[in-house]
């Protein structure tokens, strides 16, 4: 059968009759879709039509709420609005099946359909052009062509052939504006992009884009909802990159150029922007006088509106004249302003621009295939606006090219765009206008943001693209640089960025300098992605120059640097240097917003979530928590499914969607899972998430203090629970600077990066629809076309060349997509959905039955209802009502039964209460009843939960009846499961394949329904819970009020993690290895009196011997050999370091050999039976060398393990006076039973005597010459050398005790060797250099060290010897090795050398930044130095000296420090000239000098300050540390002489102000 059907037999042919069945299915009575919904007013939205006709090809751009046709509702025309109606007897037949003409028509169009068109040739053009242009469906060159030929073949006309569509498709993009630009890099790599002005262009040639976009800054107080109302539009950009004019009655109005006024005053506005809905300008008032205008110095704002004469009419009234006084003549030269030149006539505006760039992959599959893409957003729009794919114009992408290269492309684009602005159509005004846009920010993930800020990345010592915090790890875990991290640093800044990179550049063009190079760029952080190639070049040619080829010699240093130096000004063509540092407008470290997304959803809160699941599944307790979340309500939350098994399942693998879920829902379910710190920890996540997705700013000064106060509040946390994740992942520390990035650009969602990563869907599939040969030119165009395609059919305006106007499409073109669902989903311009308050969604009907009546609608009468059923006493209501499941409130919620809403007060209607919604009823007769909702009012709790900390509701209140009207929103509650103690004992069924299986999990069964906590950390409706609350529910509880005292203690539990680690090792290998001895005993599998293993009748390694009969033979042993085994057991001193405690081994012999166990006489075999024992005794000796291993670690790894067994007769009475299975005693308790039983004792010891006279095997050759084989093969096995295994051969021969004396040999030596190296590891504990650091910058911050660098090292070197002890906790003994010390001196010398190093930086720094004498002394007071009055004269004399020594010439400069140590010898000189005898007159004199420097100081530096900065101390505060070390430096002697007797003397006989 043919699939189309000819019209003649249709035409001819009689309606067969149909089955009511196929009736029902063909008048789109049967639902096709898959969805849950049954079909309610028995029409389809697609009927068979209109699958016909392509409208099944649109299921893929549907979303979520598309594919599920809406609940059914009371005005559905299927179901009898009156109970009383009769019902449907039958249906009426179905419209014939349709032709292939009607296919065509309804497809393709017809020839009598609308035919303005313009500018397609037919409709049959438009819509392929429509389908084969979508964003969201994408085709493939073989696809397309195959539904091409389906139209064909189904009879359909104006069917294009796909040469003609791209043809046509060509032609469109020539006349609205071919974007598409080929780009080659100075590096050779060629890519293509889009042009930024023409995506602009096209936003101002549509209407309803052009109304939204704000092009000046607006005021509007402290509240901040768009980016133009934030501080960079309206304080911080310059006035040059924003909008220089106004338009005002016909006249053009530029900044910096005198207005005349209708007040008749004078004012000179520098920009403008809006204020309460007209535009206003700042400027400065200008006053007449006698000489002329004058300008005051104090900027004003006055309405636009005031203006009157602009510059050029005054000029012409004037003929030139001088208006300005002789003082402000400069004003005048800036007028006329350059703009109204370039304009002529025209208006000139500055759009702010967006521009994303990240790293992309190409593929649909998991291969990556890396595209660098760049995204640009219109700024001026508003955010909803932003967030709509369709206003993201996509720039560039390539797979070959590097990022910075794209951006420099953009930045040579838009610097073309301030010398010439773009010509662009302006569609609300009706005329041309001139368009200089502008880069606002950059956001991106902080990888890319590092690089576009030419700055090193997280993995650098300085992480931080915004601060200079940062340092090595010795550093950062001490307790200032700890400090450091948990607040920002000194920002950065775009000239030192610049600078760095040039001295970097200029610093490779010195020999050897690829270690400067490399130093220089880590204690940076700036590493520019232009200038590491050139580096790379200048370092590897300066190599090649220093070395000799057979053609010539190495070439000198100063050769080298001259040819590094031309190589250098040859590459003067090339980029050598990120052009964003050069971009008017824009600075790079503050403009690069932290974003949300990637640094707190994927950073802090997974951080967090993977510490959770760590601590519940170390508990046991992760299931219940997962039963935990699949019982949270999502009510109220507006989130998909909480998909709890997901989550729990593939916890490690997360995307920001579930970590925005988590924290908003985990706190309730950790609640009494784990510890407090945890669970307020997640509260504080929960409130931080919740201000970062904040949208309206009320108060933008109080928001930005609380989201400041709640990030440092969950990095305290961090502190306190993991301290090493400050350190580790430096996402914490790029959190803190997100209150500035709010308070610069707004609400953090508007530099979200969010939108950017769902757009990389539509790139992905231009990306894979390509033959993938030129990918960077083919997408490039096919967004090019797309954008042409949604430009012209949603009503822009393009340059028509045969007309020459601007035109528009045709009415009928603008008309079929607003009336065409399908065709503007396909175009991606679908308007928004605005839900109706009030509007109620009823329950499903009963199932209708094909071929039976409609049945009709329930309904119900007051006492019929739930709620007359619950609250008898509750008026009833005279009418009829559909019962309802959802109730649409004013917020646009949808409110479904027991939903917790806020609604007004019965009492106070301006007073808010929480109610829960038992009823929803809708009435039956709209004109003349009310619909109606009951709810139960819910009691607010007085305080805070005491577990979550939030407030808290008990559902016990009456019922009221209340209109839909009146519901506010929506509020996710969480049932208070601590307070009901709710268990976990219920199951329910999981859901597969869209109904229930067998297969069940656990959730959490509630016990009572009215006790609820109200969700505080929920993003939806957040504002208006916060307005409902009263102020003391409100408030977030402060948990940590001692910061300092919390990040001290981190850092020094920091310090101590490795000792923790190792403590924690011992203590578990300790007790397992006395796990292990408890059940070898116990378990009867030793009877060996070393501690080995062994049971009745199993074969069991012992210590190479042969036990014989004590009775037979006699001892082969020495008397004298068993002395010290008999001293040790009668030791109670604690055994050496390094020593095997003999008491383990006692404890042994004294649970097994009893005196009356009748042991003393085993029966001895030479060697295991059979494999299984074999194996049996290699367990054994492992278990028995982990035993040994634990208590005393230097026992030798490579002792010989195979050793004769002893076979135990099972019938042996043990004699044991414990049960076996459980401990054995105590070792005083055998101890004080053998001091009561000598006779026994003795016996014992005798008994012991014998099995080691006996265990020897040289008695046996046999086992001897095995153990000794064994030993060599182990010794080769662990590469052991030939004298290693000689000596191992013979401690073979040896007995137990002489095997003893040598370990006990070999553990003493172990100890020697570790003492020798004790020095090495101890220099190089963070301890040591602590203490180190303590004490030398005590000493180089006293204000009365008389030198820096003569004689400070060896005096304070000596001082520190002489009390190593106190100061550097070093042993005395320590001191008599000069090995030892000779290390400890190093150190003195380097820290001391850095520490100069260190402050030279900071004094250069001063003076660079303008610091005054405060801040410079609160930089040089480190390591807990507290500043004197004393200090500020030092300072400022080192500051002084600081500045003779950079105006010296650099030839005759010398070492710095020396310089400082001859300014200071100048400076006693000239006292003791002075003051040859009176030493109280030469201080004096010293003291007024330094003061005299102090005052010039403050001078040249400004003081500006806080009180904080500004805190001095007396001798009574300092520390001990500093106020001894101030004293000892006062008698150090420079100049080959004491300084001052008279301070030797007050140094011999101090005065402490302390005592």
């Amino acid at each position: 059968m043919r699939s189309a059907l000819r019209t003649e037999d249709c035409e001819n042919t009689a309606a067969p009759p149909l089955t009511l069945d196929l009736q029902d299915a063909l008048s789109g009575g049967v639902d096709f879709s898959s969805h849950d919904w049954d079909s309610f007013d028995g029409v389809a939205e697609v009927t068979l039509e209109d699958i016909l006709s392509g409208a099944g090809l649109l299921e893929a751009v549907l979303d979520e709420d598309d594919e599920r046709p809406p609940p059914p509702s009371a005005d559905d025309g299927g179901w009898d609005s009156s109970p009383h109606d009769e019902l449907v007897d039958g249906l009426a037949y179905p419209p014939p099946i349709p032709t292939a003409e009607d296919i065509s028509a309804s497809f393709f169009g017809s020839v009598e359909g609308p035919q303005d068109i313009f500018p397609y040739p037919n409709r049959g053009m438009m819509k392929t052009d429509i389908l084969f242009s979508s964003a969201n469906i994408r085709f493939s060159r073989g696809q397309k062509e195959a539904i091409l030929v389906w139209g064909r073949d189904m009879g359909a006309r104006d069917v294009p052939s796909l040469y003609g569509l791209d043809k046509f498709q060509k032609e469109a993009l020539c006349a609205v504006g071919d974007p598409t630009e080929k780009v080659r890099a100075a590096s050779g790599n060629v890519f293509y992009m889009n042009s930024i002005h023409q995506a602009l262009a096209k936003d101002y040639a549509h209407v309803e884009r052009r109304q939204k976009m704000h092009l000046y800054p607006e005021f509007t107080g402290n509240q901040v909802t768009e980016i133009w109302q934030a501080a960079k539009m309206l304080v911080d950009a310059p006035d040059d990159v924003l909008t220089p004019m106004v338009r005002v009655r016909g006249q053009d109005y530029y900044v910096k150029e005198l207005v005349y006024c209708a007040d008749k005053s004078w004012f000179i506005p520098s920009r403008f922007f809006e204020f309460e809905g007209a535009l206003w300008a700042k400027g400065l008032p200008v006053m007449e006088s006698q000489t002329g205008l004058v300008v005051k110095e104090e900027y004003t704002a006055m309405p636009c509106s005031m203006f009157s004469q602009p510059w050029p009419e005054i000029e012409r009234r004037t003929n030139a004249g001088t208006l300005f006084e002789p003082g402000c003549a400069g004003y005048s030269r800036q007028m006329p302003h350059p703009d109204r030149l370039i304009a002529d006539g025209l208006e000139i505006e500055c759009p702010p621009l967006i521009v994303f760039i990240d790293d992309v992959s190409g593929n649909s599959s998991k291969q990556w295939n890396v595209h660098y893409s760049c995204y640009v957003s219109n700024a001026a729009l508003p955010r909803a606006e932003l967030e709509k794919a369709g206003n993201i114009r996509f720039v560039a992408t390539s797979p070959h090219a590097s990022p910075m290269e794209i951006i420099r492309a953009i930045c040579e684009e838009l610097r073309s765009g301030r010398a010439k602005p773009f010509k662009v159509w302006d569609a609300v005004k009706q005329r041309q206008v001139l368009i200089r846009p502008w880069i606002l920010l950059l956001p991106g993930d902080n990888p890319m943001q590092a690089e576009l800020c030419s700055h090193i990345g997280l993995k650098g010592n300085h992480f931080c693209r915004v601060c200079h915090v940062g340092g090595d790890h010795a550093y950062k875990t001490s307790n200032e640089g700890f400090a450091t991290l948990l607040s920002p640093g000194r920002p950065r800044t775009v000239p030192e960025t610049r600078e760095a990179v040039k001295s970097q550049l200029i610093m490779a063009t010195h020999a050897a300098s690829e270690k400067s190079v490399k130093s220089a760029i880590t204690l940076s952080g700036v590493k520019d992605s232009f200038a590491v190639p050139v580096l790379n070049q200048l370092i590897a040619k300066g190599k090649l120059l220093r070395k000799s080829t057979p053609t010539r010699l190495a070439l000198s240093p100063e050769a080298v640097n001259k040819a590094l130096f031309e190589e250098l000004m040859q590459k003067s063509s090339i980029p050598l240097r990120n052009p964003l540092l050069d971009m008017d407008g824009l600075d790079v470290h503050l403009d690069t917003p932290v974003e949300p997304l990637h640094t707190h959803l994927l950073g802090v809160v997974k951080y967090f979530w993977a510490q959770t699941v760590w601590t519940l599944e170390k508990q046991g307790r992760f299931s219940e928590f997962q039963a935990r979340l699949n019982s949270i309500s999502r009510t109220g939350l507006k989130i998909p499914n909480i998909m709890a098994d997901y989550m729990c399942r593939y916890r490690g693998a997360l995307i920001g969607k579930h970590f925005k879920t988590i924290s908003q829902v985990m706190a309730f379910a950790v609640c009494g899972l784990v510890d407090g710190t945890l669970q307020n920890a997640w509260l504080s996540i929960g409130h931080v998430t919740v201000l970062i997705w904040e949208t309206n700013i009320k108060d933008i000064k109080s928001f930005t203090q609380e989201l400041c106060k709640a990030i440092h509040e969950v990095v305290d946390f961090a502190a306190m629970l993991s301290p090493g994740l400050l350190t580790e992942k430096n996402k914490f520390h790029i959190l803190m600077h997100l209150p500035e990035h709010v308070q610069r650009f707004g609400p953090a969602l508007l530099f979200s990066t969010e939108r950017y990563e769902s757009f990389n869907h539509i790139f992905r599939l231009c990306s894979i629809h390509s033959n993938r040969q030129a990918p960077s030119r083919d997408i490039a165009a096919t967004f090019a076309n797309q954008e042409r395609c949604r430009h012209v059919l949603s009503g822009g305006y393009w340059y028509d060349t045969t007309k020459g106007d601007w035109v528009q499409a045709g009415a009928g073109a603008l008309r079929l997509v607003s009336n065409s669902r399908a065709d503007a989903h396909l175009l991606g311009l679908v308007p928004e959905k605005r839900p109706v308050p009030g509007h109620m969604s009823l329950n499903p009907p009963p199932p209708h039955q094909p071929g039976s009546p409609v049945p009709r609608r329930p309904y119900v009468r007051w006492l019929d209802t739930e709620a007359a059923r619950v609250q008898p006493s509750l008026p009833a209501i005279d009418g009829e009502w559909y019962q309802a499941q959802s109730v649409v409130t004013k917020a646009g919620d949808t409110a479904g039964i027991s939903s917790e809403i806020p609604t007004s007060s019965p009492h106070e209607q301006t007073e808010l209460v929480y109610a829960s919604v038992v009823e929803i009823l809708q009435t039956t007769s709209p004109g003349t009843m009310q619909s109606y909702v009951i709810v139960r009012e819910s009691v607010l709790g007085s305080h805070l939960h005491k577990h979550l900390n939030m407030p808290t509701i008990e559902r016990s209140g009456p019922l009221r009846v209340v209109h839909p009207k009146d519901i506010i929103c929506v509020i996710n509650v969480q049932h208070d499961c601590h307070f009901a103690k709710c268990s976990l004992s219920e199951t329910e069924n999981r859901r597969q394949e869209r109904e229930n299986s067998t297969r069940t999990r656990a959730v959490i069964k509630h016990s009572d329904m009215t006790h609820y906590v109200l969700n505080t950390v929920a993003l939806h409706n957040h504002a208006f819970l916060q307005q409902s609350l009263p102020p003391h529910l409100r408030a977030h509880p402060t948990f940590f009020t001692e910061r300092a005292l919390l990040h001290q203690r981190a850092a020094e539990c920091l310090r101590d993690t490795r000792l923790q680690k190792k403590l924690a090792r011992e203590a578990l290998i300790r007790r397992n290895a006395e796990a292990a001895l408890r059940a070898s005993v116990a378990n009867q599998l030793s009877v060996d009196p070393l501690g080995l293993t062994s049971a009745p009748a199993v074969d069991v390694t012992v210590v190479p011997s042969v036990i014989h009969d004590g009775g037979s033979q006699a001892a082969q042993e020495p008397a004298s050999s068993t002395e010290p085994l008999a001293e040790s057991a009668s030791c109670t001193q604690p055994p050496a370091p390094g020593q095997v405690p003999t008491e383990i081994l006692l404890s042994s012999l004294d649970a097994v050999y009893q005196p009356d166990s009748g042991l003393s006489n085993p029966t001895v075999t030479n060697a295991p039976r059979g494999p299984r024992q074999r194996r049996a005794v290699r367990r054994s000796c492992n278990a028995t060398a982990a035993v040994i291993a634990a208590e005393h670690p230097s026992w030798p790894s490579d002792a010989p393990r195979n050793v004769p067994t002893v076979t135990v007769d099972p019938a042996a009475d043990l004699g044991l006076d414990y049960p076996i299975g459980d401990p054995p005693p105590p070792l005083k308790r055998r101890r004080a039973r053998a001091q009561a039983d000598p006779t026994a004792a003795a016996t014992r010891e005798a008994e012991l005597h014998g099995v080691n006279s006996d265990l020897r095997p040289q008695n046996n050759k046999h086992l001897q010459a095995k153990y000794q084989s064994s030993a060599r093969e182990k010794g080769r096995k662990h590469a052991l050398s030939a004298g290693q295994i000689e000596e191992v051969t013979a401690f073979c021969e040896l007995s137990p005790i002489e095997m003893l004396i040598d370990i006990k040999i070999h553990c003493m030596r172990t100890d020697n060797d570790i003492l020798k190296r004790f020095m090495r590891i101890f220099t190089r504990h963070p301890d040591f250099l602590i203490r180190l650091r303590h004490a030398l910058a005590a000493a180089l911050l006293a204000p009365n060290i008389p030198a820096y660098v003569e004689g400070v090292t060896t005096q304070l070197t000596r001082h520190l010897e002489m009390n190593s002890e106190v100061l550097l906790g070093i042993p005395n003994a320590q001191r008599s090795d000069p090995a030892d010390w000779a290390l400890v001196k190093s150190a003195i010398a380097v820290e001391l050398t850095n520490m100069r190093s260190a402050m030279k930086l900071k004094l250069d720094a001063s003076i660079k930044n303008q610091q005054d004498i405060y801040e410079l002394t609160t930089a040089l007071m480190i390591y807990d130095m507290k500043a004197k009055k004393e200090h500020w004269g030092r300072f400022a004399f080192l500051r002084q000296c600081t500045l003779v020594y950079d105006r010296m010439p650099a030839k005759k400069r010398g070492d710095f420090w020396k310089h400082i140590d001859n300014s200071l010898r100048e400076v006693r000189k000239s006292a003791a000239e002075e003051h040859p005898t009176n030493m109280v007159s030469r201080k004096l004199h010293q003291s007024m000098f330094l003061a005299h420097l102090l005052e010039l100081d403050i001078n040249k530096f400004t003081l500006k300050s806080g009180s904080l900065s500004r805190a001095v101390y007396k001798n009574d505060a300092l520390t001990e540390l500093q106020y001894s070390t101030e004293k000892l430096v006062s008698t150090f002697t420079v100049d080959d002489s004491p300084v001052g007797v008279n301070a030797q003397s007050a140094a011999a006989e101090p005065t402490d102000e302390r005592e």
